[in-house]
């Protein structure tokens, strides 16, 4: 491979080819990944791919191609260049100079356990460990056969009243333990945006859960027909409401939702350090599929009071 080499954006003409070299160098069990995101792609629309840079030497040869993919919510999925060459440094900090450029609030990309790619690598450009995640899912035998027994009133349509939801959902986040290093970093109304592009959005599965005429927590739900799978995007409780069993009972309304839908199983991701969550988790019969580790670019709020840069 040639040391000497120009990072520029890709052009159309050179897409395919770039998005194919893509491809081939990630890990098997991300390149479906990559498919599905392509597929949800506008072809012609240069907007989307405003983030698809390309390290290409003298004789005009493709060295590798890093795809920083806009999402709702001043986010961005990044898709990394094979490791272990000096195109894969130069693509990682091209990156995230246009993440910075863009203004975005986190841009994260997903490691295997068993990926070649160097932590040191993605350190070196300002991405840094987010989380170390656990897949979780349970099927649907365990899902319960009746409404289960609860002190909660579950309110649907959450959304309806962004205001409500979002002041609620900044509640939860204080002192969680499932990515802390995301509190402060998006405002309200992009954290609810970014929740609405999981899965299939449907505001019937949005649910403040209330106790005594109080808001105490949150659940979202999506489906994600293709694999007859439901996912609970989000569920988090009030730091007043912990300790009293209602992220118990939360979970357990979910799982008669997808009952109810008729979902063969119920899946979620979960930050290993969040020890509460998964004690819950496993006690209602999830088990680990699969784990990955975040690493991610902030920028932080001004309107929490800490600069806007990345970390």
């Amino acid at each position: 491979m040639s040391d000497s080499f120009d990072v520029t954006h890709c052009t159309a003409a050179v897409r395919p080819a770039a998005l194919r070299l893509l491809h081939d160098g990630l890990p098997e069990e991300q390149q479906s990944a990559l498919v599905h995101a392509l597929n949800s792609t506008r072809p012609d629309c240069e907007e989307d791919f405003a983030g698809l840079l390309v390290a290409i030497d003298p004789a005009e040869e493709l060295l590798g191609a890093i795809w920083v993919q806009l999402a709702p919510g001043n986010t961005a999925v990044v898709w990394p260049p094979a490791s272990d060459s000096l195109a894969a440094v130069a693509l990682l900090q091209a990156a995230a100079e246009f993440i910075d450029q863009q203004q975005l609030a986190l841009a994260q990309l997903l490691i295997s356990p068993d990926s070649s790619m160097k932590s040191s690598l993605l350190s070196s450009a300002g991405f840094r460990v987010l989380a170390h995640l656990a897949y979780l899912t349970i099927d649907k035998q365990f899902f319960p056969g009746t409404k289960p027994l609860s002190d909660l009133q579950f309110l649907p349509r959450a959304n309806d009243d962004p205001g409500r939801l979002g002041g609620l959902l900044m509640r939860t986040y204080e002192g969680t333990l499932d990515c802390p290093e995301l509190n402060g970093v998006r405002r309200p109304e992009e954290i609810i945006e970014g929740y609405a592009e999981q899965g299939a959005f449907s505001p019937q599965l949005w649910f403040i859960a209330s106790y005594k005429q109080q808001d105490i927590g949150a659940l979202i739900l999506t489906e994600h027909a293709e694999g007859e799978n439901w996912e609970l995007v989000y569920m988090g409780v009030i730091p007043e409401g912990r300790g009293q069993g209602f992220g118990w009972q939360i979970v357990q309304f979910a799982l008669w939702q997808a009952g109810l839908a008729g979902a063969q199983r119920l899946v979620l991701a979960v930050d290993e350090e969040n020890s509460h969550a998964l004690q819950v988790y496993r006690r209602a019969g999830f088990i680990v599929w699969d784990r990955r580790t975040v690493f991610a670019r902030l920028r932080r709020s001004k309107s929490n009071g800490i600069p806007e840069q990345p970390l």
